[in-house]
């Protein structure tokens, strides 16, 4: 319980339900975020060859050479729609991470506390954020099954995966380091299946509504720390 509420302070006391990059003043800064956040969503509802230059600058209610001036290419504009929220996701799961190695000292993070700080500053955001969130949840969960994707996520998350992956290794001594890394990966997939709200979970359980994404964080939680642990297990 003291694990969980530390991690609903760390979202709740940051910028998480604020949309990354409001505008500090100036038109400038004021017309790079509308393109940002038209891109987001449509890039979100349409995925990266759906959705045109042509499309961003109709929906943002400017002119197609506003975007080039602010972004240059079309792959430009991508990456700084993935970037602007992935700078504070790793923001908060490098403060966690970093808070968690004081408490621990010398000792190895606990499994549970490594797998609740890396997941949960993103499903709250997708839960419980505005709008922006949840476009950007839609955004990542079709990244994550594309090339291109990959490569995007690589430049902008793998650093702070790596530092996590590291903790877990040091905690799970004996476990093959490459079973770790799959099981991270897998932690990864099953969260932004609760982000992507699909229905399907409902439709197999029979239930009528959408699970609270609170009890399907936990289930998470609890699910791959037992994962996890099973990998020291010959």
């Amino acid at each position: 319980m003291r694990q969980q509420l530390r991690s609903l302070t760390l979202i709740q006391g940051s910028d998480i339900n604020r949309k990354p990059g409001r505008p500090k003043g100036g038109k400038s800064e004021q017309t790079r975020e509308r393109i940002l956040d038209a891109a987001e969503q449509l890039f979100a509802d349409r995925g990266y060859d759906g959705a045109s230059i042509r499309d961003v600058a109709a929906a943002a209610g400017l002119q197609i050479h506003s975007i080039s001036y602010h972004f240059g290419p079309k792959e430009q504009l991508f990456d700084a729609v993935v970037a602007r929220r992935a700078d504070i996701m790793t923001g908060l799961r490098g403060a966690a991470l970093e808070t968690a190695r004081q408490q621990a000292g010398a000792a190895a993070i606990p499994i549970k506390q490594l797998v609740r700080d890396y997941a949960s500053p993103f499903i709250q955001s997708a839960s419980h954020g505005d709008v922006g969130w949840r476009n950007y949840a839609a955004l990542m969960g079709r990244l994550a099954n594309s090339p291109l994707g990959t490569e995007i996520i690589a430049r902008h998350y793998d650093d702070m995966a790596r530092e996590y992956i590291t903790e877990l290794q040091r905690a799970l001594a004996g476990a093959d380091p490459e079973d770790v890394v799959e099981g991270f990966s897998a932690m990864v997939a099953a969260m932004l299946g609760i982000c992507a709200a699909t229905g399907r979970p409902e439709r197999l359980s029979g239930r009528n509504a959408q699970r609270p994404p609170e009890e399907s964080f936990e289930a998470l939680v609890r699910f791959h720390t037992a994962g996890f642990l099973a990998l020291t297990i010959a």
